[in-house]
């Protein structure tokens, strides 16, 4: 018999309060609860929320709400997803605000958004009566169903270029509808402001957007579980851990991660006015398993992730617990063996102060060792609700003081006739002439993923089969990133000799049972700890929607046999791209939907 912690009441179980959106909806005309994720960074990339003049340092799987602005310093980059998978794509020195995520009673999404500086790419994929709309420079576009555009911003002057579908673009009296492949060129002081003529020449930032649309697609279509509910963080599933058949539970998703790893360590906690103390997982996975459904453990495997029913986004799923100088937390309702060191604690100060936490900087503790609380005994101070940490005094950022542009390998500049030329071994300032010359950036991110491997990413990324490599079968695999030695933090895994651990892992394999020979690049997977007669956990095989929708019925079962019934259900038909997904919004609130009683 599993041990386990004694269901605490909801106010416990949500590290904040519920989100309400119909009755804001009913009371107000719409709704501003909305969140969506920082869901890429690379380098420094900064945050400021609504009404403030502070900017923050922001890891990812920051909630970013309505009126907030992120801007990103000398070669970094950021992402941000929308709840269906949309997303907007911030270049270097650039700085992009979220002037409006709201939803109208019809729950419809509104999305404004503003480029002040620099480049994005934005691909949009409304659904229903949803509006997405981008105001740069002056003049607004607004995509007439899916597309992906791209908008350069300098010195007042704006570029656009449509990649797919179709962008309404309109400045003052000027008008324009922008199909693929067509560029615009703004400039209001210019006696022909808008000017649109055809052909795109791509640079490494182009690049880099399709390499990550590219591996949403396919991690999407590699899932062992169909994507449902909310669709942003569903690709991070596939390229940073295993869905697996859990005796005595059902369904379960756990990470690659070092030996010993547990939730909830790997982050910072902040305060949300409406929401109370948030997490915000450093973790590039850390955003679908930290905001729905329930975390639980098995003592060969270690912790999995179990989905729920995606009613509501809350900002934590734990119970907390205060002790002598100490607050500490733990996954809400997790079955664990007796004596297990379930909470995770820091000093009082390191919460209150919104400071990062990892594994070094915490204390594992029994939950008899604390006393339950239904939130933190403590006041936030003012670094606990800036989204992030402090911004470094010396961090470039557009508008923020005056500093020397980076040095890039490749520099690109767009010409008035719209053609664009690369410059190697540095970048040309900006020029204000009468010709229209505008700067454009071609710096990229390294990699693809978070944490990924920039040699195995280009290798792979780089492939185009043939026809004759299609014929025998050979297919594209998304990226990987194996994060640590262990799934679940416990299972010992292990790349095959000569094999970078960012390979694709396939097949089903089971835990302290025979395993089938191993594909190239396969972790192999350790059968310690597994006792004789016990039923062995069993990876499930990627891309097997429809097989997974049988293992254990698509419900999650507790550990005392309770179940949490649609908490992974998967439907028989395969995903195909971001845009056929259908998705449920930030609806909110925190409830553990569809969890089982441990």
């Amino acid at each position: 018999m599993k041990s386990h912690l004694d269901r605490p009441s909801l106010g416990v179980l949500v590290a904040g309060s519920l989100f309400l959106p119909s009755l804001l909806v009913a009371q107000q005309g719409l709704s501003h609860v909305r969140v969506v994720r920082l869901s890429y960074v690379s380098g420094t990339v900064a945050v400021r929320r609504s009404q403030s003049a502070e900017w923050a340092k922001a890891l990812v799987n920051t909630p970013i709400q309505e009126g907030y602005a992120l801007s990103t310093s000398n070669h970094s980059f950021a992402e941000v997803q929308f709840e269906n998978g949309s997303t907007a794509r911030l270049g270097e020195l650039s700085e992009l605000e979220f002037m409006q995520l709201a939803m109208d009673a019809e729950g419809a999404k509104l999305n404004r958004l503003t480029l002040d500086q620099g480049y994005a790419t934005l691909h949009f994929l409304p659904e229903h009566h949803d509006v997405y709309s981008v105001s740069a420079a002056g003049a607004t576009l607004t995509p007439d169903g899916k597309s992906e555009f791209r908008a350069d911003v300098d010195a007042g002057r704006l570029r656009a270029e449509v990649f797919s579908g179709s962008v309404d673009a309109a400045a003052g009296s000027l008008a324009e509808k922008l199909g693929k492949d067509k560029v615009l060129d703004y400039d209001p002081r210019a006696t022909e402001a808008l000017k649109v003529s055809q052909g795109i020449t791509k640079d490494s930032w182009d690049a880099w957007t399709e390499a990550r649309d590219k591996q949403t697609v396919l991690a999407l279509n590699d899932q062992a579980i169909q994507a449902r509910g909310p669709l942003y963080g569903w690709s991070d599933l596939d390229a940073y851990g295993e869905w697996a058949s859990i005796p005595g539970y059902g369904l379960g998703w756990a990470p690659y991660e070092p030996l010993g790893w547990s939730p909830y360590t790997s982050g910072l906690w902040n305060m949300y006015p409406g929401f109370g103390w948030t997490w915000i997982s450093g973790e590039p996975w850390g955003w679908l398993p930290y905001h729905y459904g329930l975390w639980n453990y098995d003592a060969s495997l270690g912790w999995f992730w179990m989905p729920g029913d995606f009613g509501f986004w809350s900002p934590a799923l734990v119970s907390w617990y205060s002790g002598p100088g100490w607050i500490g937390w733990a996954p809400y309702g997790a079955a664990v063996p007796p004596g297990y060191r379930v909470v995770t604690a820091v000093p009082k100060g390191r919460l209150q102060n919104g400071q990062p936490i990892n594994e070094s900087q915490v204390i594992r503790l029994r939950a008899a060792q604390g006393t339950p609380v239904s939130r933190p005994p403590v006041e936030a101070t003012a670094l606990a609700m800036i989204s992030g940490t402090p911004l470094a005094a010396n961090a470039t950022l557009p508008g923020r003081g005056a500093s020397d542009p980076p040095n890039s390998p490749t520099a690109t500049t767009l010409t008035a006739a719209g053609a664009r030329t690369t410059e190697l071994g540095g970048r040309s300032p900006a020029t204000s002439s009468a010709s229209g010359t505008v700067w454009a950036h071609s710096a990229a991110p390294p990699t693809v993923l978070m944490g990924g491997d920039a040699a195995t990413e280009r290798a792979l990324l780089g492939v185009h089969h043939s026809a004759l490599a299609r014929f025998w079968g050979v297919s594209e695999q998304p990226l990987r990133a194996q994060m640590g030695a262990t799934l679940g933090g416990r299972l010992r895994v292990s790349p095959p000799d000569g094999e970078p651990p960012a390979e694709a892992f396939r097949g089903v394999r089971e835990f302290g049972g025979s395993q089938p020979a191993a594909r190239s690049g396969a972790p192999l997977i350790s059968a310690d700890g597994r006792g004789f007669g016990r039923p062995s956990v069993s990876v499930l095989p990627h891309a097997s929607a429809v097989g997974a929708s049988n293992a254990g019925s698509g419900e999650m079962h507790g550990g005392s046999g309770g179940a949490a019934v649609g908490s992974a259900s998967a439907s028989s038909s395969s995903v195909s791209s971001p845009a056929s997904v259908g998705t449920a919004g930030a609806r909110g609130g925190g409830g553990a939907g569809g969890s089982g009683h441990h």
